[in-house]
């Protein structure tokens, strides 16, 4: 609020304090909420979301449930394989005023293959610091269980829980689905879609892949989905990402990522990183054998302030 200096009136002076990147980044994260947020007429009750999220996780831990007995039946020993990543590079918000920011962070995941079925278990964190003023941090688990065969594709399902920290705001956010992928030569389909609760706030999402490998060691890969896919301005991600795998367990990486709202018609953050990441287990030392016969992806890249997953 402005402030008043005691004095005559002649020497009144009306000093309204400056915005801070801090303030402004806050403004930002309501404004992009609102991005998300539904529709006046579309919009969902507090007690509706819970229930929606409460049925998704609900179903996730019956499937999960249900396919224990079949897992113990397939195979005594699990084929066991992990995946260990970390990253370091730049993102940019465009919101009310362009910022800039360090980023950095990375994720694990261990998969069990038991014959036909897969469980693998995630954990993901990240970090954006705005200009030293504002800091978005994430982290949170995940779980995948479903079907594969490596020369075919996959179909299962999974969620996902973030905890984002905005200095200001702490925010959960939920993420419950399918997951699925078609193996065509040298070309993986992929598509997810489900429910994505935003603090309390409830959408649908999808999201589809594209991955080419031009070796066995290599893989180029496009990524877009929405989220508020029912909504009239639903929130676009875009990525693109290349990795080489250049010893049978190292394999180093560049990822781009972008968050794009028809609301503003244009990019609101994008991101690009380098990165590294540690492969272990598995018979083939290959990227295509990695990611068709053990592992889903780990985090969908969801830019809003934080990296979501």
């Amino acid at each position: 609020m402005p402030r008043q200096i005691q004095g005559s009136r002649s020497s009144t002076r009306i000093a309204s304090p400056r915005k801070t990147t801090f303030e402004r980044a806050n403004r930002g994260s309501r404004s992009m909420r609102r991005i998300a947020a539904p529709s006046v007429h579309g919009a969902t009750s507090i007690q509706e979301v819970r229930g929606h999220r409460v049925r998704f996780w609900v179903s996730l831990l019956l499937t999960t449930y249900l396919a224990l007995p079949a897992i113990a039946a397939t195979a005594a020993e699990p084929d066991i394989a992990i995946r260990v990543e970390g990253y370091l590079g730049y993102s940019n918000l465009d919101v009310i005023e362009r910022i800039d920011a360090f980023q950095g962070g990375g994720s694990g995941s261990v998969s069990l293959i038991f014959d036909r079925i897969y469980v693998q278990g995630d954990v993901f964190g990240d970090v954006m610091d705005f200009e030293g003023n504002v800091e978005g941090k994430n982290v949170g688990p995940g779980l995948h269980l479903g079907w594969r065969d490596p020369d075919r594709g996959s179909a299962g399902v999974v969620g996902t829980y973030n905890n984002v920290d905005l200095g200001i705001k702490t925010l959960d956010v939920y993420r419950a689905g399918f997951e699925g992928e078609v193996y065509l030569d040298r070309l993986t389909i992929g598509l997810n879609g489900g429910y994505f609760d935003l603090d309390d706030s409830g959408f649908v999402y999808l999201d589809g892949l594209f991955a080419f490998y031009p070796t066995e060691r290599a893989r180029l890969s496009l990524r877009i989905g929405a989220i508020g896919i029912e909504q009239s301005n639903p929130l676009i991600n875009l990525g693109g990402r290349g990795e080489y795998l250049v010893t049978d367990a190292l394999a180093p990486f560049v990822r781009w990522e972008g968050s794009v709202s028809d609301t503003f018609g244009q990019v609101l953050q994008h991101s690009i990183v380098v990165g590294l990441t540690f492969y272990w287990g598995g018979d083939t030392p290959s990227l295509q054998a990695y990611d068709r016969s053990y592992f889903n992806q780990s985090c969908g890249g969801v830019l809003l302030i934080s990296r979501l997953c």
